[in-house]
């Protein structure tokens, strides 16, 4: 055993391909010289219950095709009510209800080429409405009905089969429903040609017989023996009442075994006649070809064993040696994963599983490095700012004491962007907090262009809750500024969106008034938004769109968050920020979500 465990996998799959071959031809050929007759012939008799059971299955398709055909009659409020108004009701069809009845028995007629005609009886009189392919007219029914009404009443009406000359007649009873009384019967005859020809499909030889009876007992069909004319002499009633007395499906009689099966619950019955000699036949030929294509089978095993397992083999032996060699940090080449079985599976995931351990070390890699720079320039922001804020505080209460109203207002508003910007102890803050910091950053910006901007803010009430990343809008509003609308002539408006999307996210929109972008400038910004946020970081030099669509990039897994711009040349610019419609919670937070 521990040397079979050391071979290849090649080697164990011959050897255990070849093993169980040869285990299974010795077996079979030992099984084929030993076996007894009895065992042959269950067998035998096996296949044919399954012929039996398919003719069972296909003549109960059949029926119900026909008792289908029959319900589109009683389906159709139209048809059903011009019958009612006939049959149970007294009226006299007018010409234009025998025509709609007419219509609808030839568009049965036409849609199966083994229906002959269409007759509808009124159980009321003695009129009958025949459709036949060759045309259709009123009759009277005369002896027509002496069929239905020497029926057994304790029979179905539902649907029943009769033999009428070279034709086989189906029926059924229309009722009404409401008083439960018949009102009028429906017969179609169709050939029989579709129904010899499923007979005699079920026969493995011509030797054997197929008889098709209806409920009454009747022949319906018949596919008899070519070699034995005893089965058409046969008290086949008998027979048949023994089967339904023993409720047995098959027996051995008269040097012959009957197979009996009742179709829908006894519409039809089916009996089949095997001559026991047939089965003994059978015995010896299978015998004999048993031991023959044992041999056969011998060395074809030998020789597929070898073939097989090299084709087994080699895709698992090249995917172990692709395990073996390959290295997450520079894995480039896939593995050929065309196959849909288990071995195409076990590729796909190993390809899979590479990709993703790249994917998430270098994710990992870029947040430590973000995380490092972010120390950096903290450290480096972080040059006494308590001195700065006590220095502009001191600045702001001189200009107020010398009556400089704007000197004290931009004090005021850098001193509280720089408490914001400063602030290090949260990453997230909610979107009341952005949306302040964003209005003193711009009362700053007024000053500079002389009170030209003008900032609409378009923002429900509860949805200043929602928390987003830290300094994501001021980048934007910065872009078009120095971007969007420095060239620009006249009042510079910019707004802001906020909503919440059908997915439940949060959708942040800032619109500007500006010059916009080419084509081609915009055709390039949305290239470097496509990269990963790892390129992103690296394409932009400086707090941009890119650098806001990296952070929140790596601040979520899921590709559909980030940053997507739209621009007309001379009309303006839209940027829309995607994230995750999370709410303020100050145990996450530590803080609550108040920046004033």
């Amino acid at each position: 055993m521990g040397r079979y465990r050391n071979l290849s996998i090649r080697k164990k799959i011959l050897l255990t391909i070849l093993a169980f071959s040869l285990l299974l031809v010795g077996s079979t050929t030992a099984i084929t010289v030993q076996i007894s007759r009895n065992t042959l012939k269950s067998q035998l008799i096996y296949d044919r219950k399954m012929s039996i059971g398919w003719l069972q299955d296909r003549l109960a398709l059949e029926t119900k095709d026909y008792v289908n055909q029959f319900y589109n009659f009683e389906v159709n409020k139209e048809i059903k009510s011009i019958i009612m108004d006939w049959c149970k009701n007294g009226k006299s069809l007018n010409f234009a209800s025998k025509l709609q009845l007419i219509s609808a028995m030839n568009t049965v007629i036409s849609m199966d080429s083994n229906i002959n005609s269409i007759e509808l009886f009124n159980l009321k009189t003695d009129q009958v409405l025949v459709a036949r392919r060759s045309g259709a007219d009123m009759e009277e029914s005369e002896e027509k009905l002496k069929f239905w009404e020497e029926r057994d009443k304790a029979l179905q009406t539902n649907i029943m089969f009769k033999r009428e000359g070279k034709e086989i007649m189906i029926a059924h009873q229309i009722y009404d429903f409401y008083e439960n009384v018949p009102v009028a019967l429906i017969t179609m005859k169709i050939r029989p040609y579709e129904i010899q020809d499923i007979l005699e499909n079920i026969k493995t030889t011509e030797n054997e017989s197929v008889m098709l009876f209806n409920d009454e007992g009747e022949l319906i069909e018949a596919d008899y023996s070519k070699s034995d004319s005893q089965i058409q002499t046969m008290d086949l009633a008998e027979i048949t009442r023994k089967f339904q007395e023993s409720k047995e499906q098959e027996f051995y009689y008269k040097d012959n075994f009957w197979f009996y099966r009742s179709v829908n619950g006894g519409k039809l019955v089916i009996l089949f006649a095997v001559p026991g000699f047939v089965i003994t036949n059978a015995m010896r030929q299978m015998l004999i070809a048993g031991l023959m294509i044992a041999g056969i089978a011998v060395i074809i095993s030998i020789a597929g064993s070898v073939l097989y397992s090299g084709i087994l083999s080699k895709p698992i032996i090249a995917l172990a040696g692709k395990m073996q060699t390959a290295m997450i940090n520079n894995y480039s080449e896939k593995v050929p994963a065309d196959r849909k079985d288990e071995i195409g599976i076990l590729q796909n995931s190993f390809n899979l599983m590479m990709e993703r351990n790249q994917r998430l070390i270098k994710q990992e890699y870029q947040s430590k490095i973000e995380k490092r720079e972010a120390q950096v320039r903290a450290l480096q922001a972080q040059i006494n700012p308590h001195f700065m804020n006590n220095t502009l505080q001191t600045i702001g209460g001189i200009a107020l004491e010398r009556n400089v109203s704007k000197i004290y207002d931009m004090t005021t508003s850098l001193s509280d962007i720089m408490r914001y910007s400063l602030n290090f102890t949260r990453e997230m803050v909610c979107l009341r907090e952005e949306i302040h910091y964003l209005q003193e950053y711009l009362n700053i910006q007024n000053e500079r262009f002389d009170n030209r901007i003008e900032f609409e803010v378009q923002v429900k009430k509860e949805l200043m809750e929602y928390v987003v990343p830290k300094l994501i809008l001021q980048p934007i509003l910065e872009n078009s500024l120095e971007h969007g609308l420095i060239n620009k002539a006249g009042m510079w408006n910019i707004q802001l969106k906020a909503m919440l999307t059908t997915t439940n996210d949060l959708l942040l929109q800032i619109s500007d008034n500006g010059i916009g972008l080419s084509k081609e400038r915009l055709a390039q910004i949305k290239e470097i938004l496509e990269e990963d946020a790892g390129n992103a970081l690296k394409t932009s030099s400086h707090i941009g769109l890119g650098n806001v669509h990296s952070r929140i990039r790596l601040k979520y897994a899921d590709s559909k968050y980030g940053v997507t711009i739209e621009s007309q040349s001379g009309e303006g610019t839209t940027v829309c920020v995607l994230t995750k419609a999370e709410k303020e919670n100050k145990n996450d937070f530590g803080e609550s979500c108040d920046y004033r």
